[in-house]
């Protein structure tokens, strides 16, 4: 498997001629992607272009080699399968039908481990077992929540007022829960057992994101859509976005690679053309989409001048996502990684109740307080579907940019030094809690930093999943869809694969005034 090629490198510029165009999309990521063929699939005769700063579309869903090894950006494949069927994009999907997730809790000497099943039903009965004298409140906690994550499919993305008055009777429960943080919401159910609520507290950590500060309707709606139905590519990631991109261009869409936008041109307060990096060439079309970090698109590509001041002040007190630090290994023949129990979409290491929050406050004053007795890190081995040489991934969260990215810049020898460290750190959990003897098995390290991430996507945070899942930026307080520039979006829903197909799609109903999903914050096309 690992001498085949990567899938993105079947994809090619197929751009025939300068425009103008009736859409043009910047950024060739699952977003990008998922709205240049929503919008080519309900207006199949206007010219699409998608223009992407990388030789190859995917954004951070990836796959890339390291001498025999071939590695991945993406864990986790959720329910996105009824957008994909409606897009007639194909790809081989392997189903988690067993457990969810691999759960170990590292309090001082002690350990504890759990093993959480997919869907709803199956995880509520789990915990009830574990947690016996708290399964009342289990079971009114996990059918309120599905009750709650229901009702979100009355939401209207893009509201008229009578809208918002019918959701106050459709909704109810959203309505009730739209300013309350996740610990709020297990409060409200007497979810008092630290044991249970470490578990529970995992579903925000993934975002790395404390359950004090996150909306609770999106840690459930994040909960419910994962455990429900999750996979893997049985090939590697990146086959996903090239089986987007493949049907794209099959169709008549233009893809522009190696290209970035230096600047969109504003005119009579409408985006007119985007400029390329370099060659300072024009790209003219009716409409605009843009897939960057907001903070990008409009100091650097619109202008400050060009936006109001009150749309600037949101922007500008927009908490990004914070990054994160992957730790990619390449091992040995001689080591079994089927034998060792790691075949799950996550194998979750953390310290106990706080950890997020600590590490979370340190984010926000741009510190690091990683250290043996306060991590959270997600363990994947991608090998065990995709074949080949045996493969893992370490992924930790919360990271902070700062210190980052001042040492790639400005001393690159302390950015060399503390990769490695930092490295070693998380490896010597790994191999003290999961993988027995996994540094002796070290063939190949790759380690991507918030450094990494802001190069590779030209975030200037390294910010994995764009603005922070806050109970203060979710719904109407979130940066919206639309920016100031009428004919210049953004798809804007949440993060991951689920939250930027669910981008897409409000995107393109918001292009077509509804009328393609009916104003709907979830998938329910119209036509």
């Amino acid at each position: 498997m690992a001498e085949q090629k990567l899938a993105k490198t079947r994809i090619r510029s197929n751009r025939t001629d300068g425009g103008p165009y009736d859409l043009a999309v910047i950024g060739g990521g699952i977003a990008g992607l998922g709205t240049a063929l929503l919008w080519q699939k309900t207006h199949p005769s206007d010219r699409i272009l998608i223009v992407e700063k990388q030789p190859f579309p995917g954004g951070y869903v990836t796959a890339y080699r390291r001498k025999d090894y071939v590695f991945e950006t993406t864990q986790l494949f959720p329910d996105i399968i009824d957008i994909l069927d409606y897009l007639d994009v194909e790809i081989d999907l392997k189903p988690y039908e067993g457990d969810f997730m691999r759960r170990l809790v590292v309090n001082g000497d002690e350990v504890r481990e759990y093993h959480l099943p997919s869907g709803a039903d199956n995880l509520k009965a789990a915990l009830q077992n574990l947690f016996p004298e708290d399964a009342r409140k289990i079971a009114r906690l996990f059918d309120y929540s599905v009750s709650m994550f229901a009702q979100v499919r009355s939401l209207k993305a893009i509201s008229t007022p009578k809208d918002k008055l019918l959701t106050l009777v459709k909704a109810p429960r959203v309505i009730a829960n739209l300013n309350r943080t996740y610990t709020e919401f297990l409060d409200r159910f007497g979810i008092d057992n630290p044991e249970l609520r470490e578990l529970l507290d995992t579903f925000t950590s993934f975002a790395g994101v404390p359950p004090g500060r996150a909306s609770c309707i999106l840690t459930t709606g994040a909960m419910l859509s994962s455990i429900s139905r999750c996979y893997r590519p049985r090939g590697y990631f990146d086959e996903f976005p090239a089986a987007m991109a493949s049907r794209f261009q099959e169709r008549g869409g233009e893809i522009l690679l190696n290209s970035a936008v230096d600047r969109i041109l504003i005119r009579d307060g409408r985006a007119a053309e985007l400029r390329i990096s370099g060659t300072g060439e024009a790209i003219r079309a009716e409409r605009f989409v843009s897939t960057v970090d907001p903070n990008v698109l409009v100091h650097d590509f619109v202008g400050d001048d060009h936006v109001p001041s009150a749309y600037l002040e949101k922007l500008d007190s927009t908490v990004m996502s914070p990054s994160s630090l992957n730790i990619a290994l390449g091992l040995d023949d001689d080591i079994d990684l089927g034998a060792m129990d790691l075949d799950y979409p996550y194998n979750v290491i953390s310290t106990g109740l706080g950890t997020t929050d600590e590490l979370f406050e340190n984010f926000l004053e741009g510190r690091n307080a990683f250290s043996e007795n306060l991590f959270h890190m997600g363990v994947v081995c991608p090998s065990l579907t995709t074949g080949g040489k045996s493969t893992v991934t370490l992924r930790v969260v919360p990271v902070a940019p700062s210190s980052w990215l001042d040492w790639k810049t400005k001393d690159p020898g302390r950015y060399a030094e503390e990769k490695e460290r930092q490295a070693d750190l998380f490896i010597r959990m790994a191999e003290k809690y999961l993988i027995p003897g996994l540094s002796s098995h070290i063939v190949v390290k790759d380690v991507a930093t918030p450094a990494t991430f802001a190069r590779y996507s030209g975030s200037p945070t390294g910010s994995l999943y764009d603005m922070a899942s806050l109970v203060t930026q979710f719904g109407p307080k979130r940066l919206g869809l639309q920016t100031p520039i009428p004919n210049l979006v953004q798809p804007k829903f949440s993060h991951g694969l689920y939250g930027s197909m669910m981008g897409a799609v409000q995107v393109v109903d918001l292009m077509m005034d509804r009328a393609f999903n009916g104003g709907d914050s979830l998938f329910s096309p119209r036509i």
